[in-house]
């Protein structure tokens, strides 16, 4: 009641700086009087609210002869201001983790002091996106974690009907589950091939081009704008897919991407590591030998299949590192495969599909909310995801089976709560660590 009264208090005030105007010019013509009487009376029934349903207010209609601001505002997502030549929309994540992680060696004992047992902020961003003179499109985000600020991602855009460029601090083109935001996926964590090889956004240019149900995107790379100084960290990926909805209900996806990373041609030594789907912790039992190479070059291959509330989702990956000359330890070339199958059902009736304009999971469709006398979406979820990264008696391989149960309360705000147990074995496929993991996240974002 006191929001409402509030806003029937700002109506008042916006309908009386309308009427100020009037009442000074009132020498002028008639006509022009009554023209404004007549945009103020449209102003006053976009502004009526009902007192049982305080939900949305639009004033997103605007003269385009006219260059004022107006103002979108949905109770659930943040204002939208914009004119016929520009717009900004606010944007924020914030996630707290808590994660449990037991560790246990070959033998089953316990390693009690590699165990976690922590609240972790993971994510804490903030940001704006929006347009600049009908074609032109900008966005900037910022992450605080860790006592360190870093920009995200800063670009500027141009985009028709199917074709967008951008140039600046933007994402790579790689995997579905890379590709997909954190708050669209039933997982806590990314697969952990991707997650050990790392492929984070960077400074370049990229170009893509789509239809209504098919994309293809590129971009050629340098480095990142958190580094210091200008290295010569070099990459250019590449990504397709094609997504298909059938009027039953079925949607598929089909997809592949691929990069090709260097140093300038020169020889640069690399390491792969990850944990076992949490980032708490300082244990990174899976991980590769650290050779000397001189590119990376990677491909992958994916595939989703669903019908109204079940999916099907699987992705397959591989990464070879030719050797430089300077290598000693090895005198053949790694390759490290890894990937993941998935199932997931919403019992509650929910459905999430692939937009194929730019190849990636869309928002899950949220049917009745928190708030809207619903209980929102829930989705249970398995996965089983492999990465080996043994070369010759180097490095190491993890299987982990996961269960994920995922809950939308709405359309901002989500809590996913997984449990994995992981097995890591070397080069010689004996057991070295078991690990047992529940990682709980609860987030919000608009």
């Amino acid at each position: 009641m006191l929001y409402l009264r509030k806003f029937i208090l700002i109506k008042e005030i916006i309908i009386f700086l309308i009427l100020l105007p009037c009442f000074a010019c009132a020498h002028e013509k008639n006509w022009e009087t009554e023209n404004r009487f007549l945009k103020i009376k449209s102003l006053e029934n976009k502004l009526q609210v009902s007192e049982q349903s305080f939900q949305t207010v639009y004033l997103d209609k605007v003269d385009e002869k006219e260059n004022k601001y107006v103002v979108n505002w949905l109770l659930q997502r943040p204002p939208v201001y914009k004119n016929k030549n520009f717009s900004i929309r606010f944007n924020a994540r914030i996630a707290y983790d808590y994660a449990n992680v037991s560790y246990k060696d070959g033998n089953g004992k316990n390693k009690p002091r590699n165990k976690v047992n922590s609240i972790y902020l993971r994510n804490l961003e903030f940001g704006l996106r929006g347009n600049l003179f009908s074609n032109f499109n900008y966005r900037v985000v910022t992450k605080f974690t860790d006592n360190i600020t870093e920009l995200k991602m800063a670009y500027l855009g141009y985009e028709t009907e199917n074709t967008k460029l951008a140039i600046g601090q933007t994402r790579t083109f790689t995997t579905l589950d890379k590709m997909t935001p954190p708050t669209m996926m039933a997982f806590t964590e990314r697969f952990s091939f991707i997650n050990a090889i790392k492929a984070p956004r960077r400074l370049g240019f990229t170009a893509s081009r789509n239809g209504s149900n098919w994309s293809f995107s590129s971009g050629y790379f340098i480095g990142n704008t958190n580094e210091n100084k200008i290295n010569d960290n070099r990459m250019v990926s590449a990504r397709i897919n094609f997504s298909p909805q059938f009027k039953n209900g079925l949607s598929l996806h089909f997809g592949a991407s691929t990069f090709y990373r260097n140093q300038n041609s020169k020889s640069f030594s690399t390491k792969y590591e990850a944990r076992p789907l949490s980032k708490h912790g300082n244990l990174k039992p899976l991980f590769s030998g650290n050779f000397d190479i001189e590119e990376e070059q990677f491909i992958a291959a994916e595939f989703v299949a669903s019908y109204k509330s079940f999916a099907f989702q699987v992705e397959y990956a591989t990464i070879k590192t030719p050797l430089s000359n300077l290598e000693l330890k090895t005198s053949t070339d790694p390759t490290y495969k890894g990937g993941y199958l998935e199932v997931g059902f919403f019992p509650t009736g929910g459905k999430q599909l692939v937009d194929g304009r730019v190849g990636r999971l869309d928002n899950v469709k949220i049917k009745s909310p928190i708030g809207k006398g619903g209980v929102g979406e829930v989705r249970i979820a398995v996965r089983y995801d492999m990465a080996d990264f043994t070369h010759e008696g180097y490095g190491s391989k993890q299987s982990s089976y996961i269960l994920s149960l995922d809950w939308y309360l709405n359309t901002v705000t989500k809590i996913t709560t997984n449990y994995a147990h992981s097995i890591i074995q070397n080069s010689s496929n004996v057991v070295t660590v078991k690990a047992d993991t529940i990682n709980t996240r609860f987030s919000f974002f608009f």
